[in-house]
């Protein structure tokens, strides 16, 4: 089940950050952004009642940004991230985005591949984005 993340999610969206990354956007930052920022969006989905992935855009005028989207490692390869993929694009293209773009680090082929099989476009580089390492920016038009 896909919905709207709520500030009791944010325990279990920055655990899955650790579990899958390693680090996130922190605990604090994902309160603000719930409770305070007006132009985050963010939705997790459910599987048995447990948070196994979800996603955040920050969505200003015609554009978003895409701050993190997370699959729990035990739930990759099942479909999970496609169906929150669409639900999303779906969710931005009826609040009137028209432009996507995020980062991704240049070594994670299998994310630069799940965003390429949505369109998301290689756009150019940023070096040394990550610390030591180098983040490609994708960009996507979003249509219906």
């Amino acid at each position: 089940m896909i919905r709207k993340a709520t500030l009791n999610d944010v325990p279990a969206i920055h655990h899955l950050e650790k579990k899958v990354l390693g680090d996130g956007l922190g605990q604090s930052f994902l309160y603000d952004e719930l409770a305070i920022n007006p132009f985050g969006h963010y939705f997790v989905y459910e599987k048995n009642k447990e948070i196994v992935a979800y996603v955040g855009f920050r969505a200003i005028d015609d554009s978003a940004e895409m701050m993190n989207f997370i699959v729990d490692l035990d739930y990759q390869d099942q479909g999970i991230g496609s169906e929150l993929m669409v639900y999303v694009l779906n969710y931005l293209h009826e609040l009137g985005v028209l432009k996507i773009a995020l980062e991704v680090r240049k070594s994670n082929k299998r994310a630069r591949h799940f965003y390429e099989k949505f369109q998301f476009k290689a756009s150019y580089t940023r070096s040394n984005y990550y610390e030591t390492e180098d983040a490609i920016v994708y960009i996507r038009e979003v249509t219906k």
